[in-house]
């Protein structure tokens, strides 16, 4: 990681590196424009993580907390690990056959007559990428909020109740607090991946939009090293960013009471 932000402050000449320092390859990202795919990317990220911790976290409490079967737990997990051993691009490319034109989706629909043509903003669209990430990074959220989740004790949740809490007053007070490292760490481990994912965005998104994975590689392909570390340099800077005010969040909610900053 030092090496790629080392080489974006060289400049090239031709398809050579010259060994000078230079802010070249992040003035470059301003003039082509390049700024806007930070910010598309940046957007995809927060809603796809928004979107996993809203339908995840309910997930993962159910599973921690209400599923009582050990045949239930198990088979939920192996639904979460396996996609995890199938190549990314197979695992993408699934949704090609449900969302086309001719797909699943579009086919139900025209037999139920619910549309008269097939729906084109399915595939290749804002909306195809978002359908295409959530599943795919969803299990980064479950996992460690519901590891949180488990180590809660139950005769906490017992108590909450016996003192006259309603479900909601005890998810507020005692399960969403003690839930923070682990919705921090899927937080991080969701939005973080996506920042660098080229794989959906190239297979769902038609190339119709371009994400900051996708301009690396434009730019690899080009010889454009210092420009892609420039691109690389840019991703780690927010990770650690996002990585860190999260950490301090985490660590606020965490300390024990009359500690000072």
């Amino acid at each position: 990681m030092i090496g790629v932000m080392l080489m974006s402050f060289l400049q090239t000449r031709g398809l050579s590196v010259v060994w000078s320092l230079s802010f070249d390859a992040y003035y470059n990202i301003i003039d082509t424009g390049r700024l806007q795919v930070i910010m598309r990317t940046l957007q995809v990220a927060a809603l796809v993580t928004i979107i996993c911790f809203v339908v995840g976290f309910p997930f993962a409490l159910w599973l921690a907390k209400r599923a009582r079967s050990e045949m239930v737990k198990q088979f939920v997990w192996m639904c979460l690990t396996v996609p995890f051993f199938l190549d990314p691009s197979a695992r993408t490319l699934v949704w090609r056959a449900v969302l086309g034109t001719t797909g699943v989706i579009n086919s139900a629909l025209i037999k139920l007559g619910i549309v008269s043509e097939p729906l084109t903003w399915l595939l290749f669209s804002d909306f195809s990428i978002l359908f295409g990430m959530v599943p795919f990074y969803f299990p980064n959220m479950v996992w460690p909020i519901y590891l949180a989740l488990i180590l809660i004790d139950d005769d906490l949740l017992g108590a909450s109740k016996d003192l006259g809490a309603t479900p909601f007053q005890t998810l507020r007070t005692v399960i969403l607090p003690l839930a923070v490292p682990g919705i921090v760490a899927g937080f991080i481990f969701t939005f973080v991946p996506v920042l660098g994912d080229n794989v959906v965005t190239r297979l769902l998104g038609g190339g119709k939009q371009e994400y900051i994975a996708d301009s690396v590689m434009s730019l690899v392909t080009t010889m454009n090293y210092t420009g892609a570390a420039a691109f690389a340099t840019i991703v780690l800077g927010l990770s650690l960013l996002f990585v860190g005010a999260f950490g301090l969040l985490n660590r606020s909610r965490t300390r024990p009471a009359g500690e000072t900053t």
